[in-house]
């Protein structure tokens, strides 16, 4: 397991950068500002180059008699989730709160424009009942349909997690240990660029490469085909 302070000084050593190593990643100028700012940036990238990750899902649940015959919730203000970056559409469950899980079903999901024009439109608007089938609209917020009656249900799923920039020294990134010096590869590149040092550059475009084919062939959701047609 590898800190964001250890990150720092892993890439000081991989750079050849002269001195020792930092010992906090907090209040750094010059050079050793860019190797912090390299490592988080590195980070960053990481993060973004696929949006649904295995290792950014996360899991929420939130009720939905808190506001009378509520239909939209927002991710952060309602159902309670920091650092929200999508939902993971298959994976959300319905049942009623004072019952329990006993009394659980998938909750299915339909695509935004189909959705609106059977459950927000005309006298559906109002017909209160247990959400058969949810949607999300385009400010990433969830809908339910039917807008759920005042009998109160618990809804529960996964959702993927934003890029989240590393802060503290002994932050830790949410990626598989074994990757961990993918971090510190991805940030040599960027020193072989901003230093024109081309065997840094190499070296860390050839490390970063292998260990990024291994975290995406295991680290992504997997393609399945269905049964053959003939």
């Amino acid at each position: 397991m590898s800190t964001f302070l250890q990150l720092v000084q892993s890439l000081r050593r991989e750079a050849g950068v002269s001195g020792a190593d930092p010992i906090t990643c907090q209040g750094q100028t010059g050079e050793m500002l860019r190797l912090v700012n390299w490592i988080n940036s590195a980070w960053m990238d990481i993060q973004r180059i696929h949006t649904d990750w295995q290792w950014m899902r996360q899991k929420f649940s939130f009720q939905t008699n808190i506001v009378t015959n509520q239909q939209i919730y927002n991710a952060a203000t309602d159902c309670g989730i920091v650092n929200f970056g999508d939902w993971k559409k298959d994976s959300l469950r319905i049942y009623t709160t004072s019952i329990g899980f006993s009394n659980e079903m998938i909750l299915p999901f339909a695509p935004y424009d189909e959705f609106r024009n059977l459950y927000m439109y005309g006298s559906n608007r109002t017909n209160y009942m247990r959400p058969s089938m949810y949607s999300i609209d385009p400010q990433k917020n969830l809908v339910l349909g039917g807008p759920p009656d005042l009998v109160g249900y618990t809804i529960n799923g996964e959702f993927y997690q934003v890029a989240t920039p590393l802060i503290a020294d002994s932050d830790v990134p949410l990626l598989d240990v074994q990757y961990h010096d993918m971090i510190v590869w991805k940030a040599l590149m960027k020193y072989g660029e901003y230093e024109a040092a081309e065997e840094a550059l190499a070296r860390g475009k050839s490390e970063y490469k292998t260990l990024l084919a291994g975290l995406q062939a295991n680290r992504l959701r997997q393609i399945t085909f269905g049964e053959s047609l003939a």
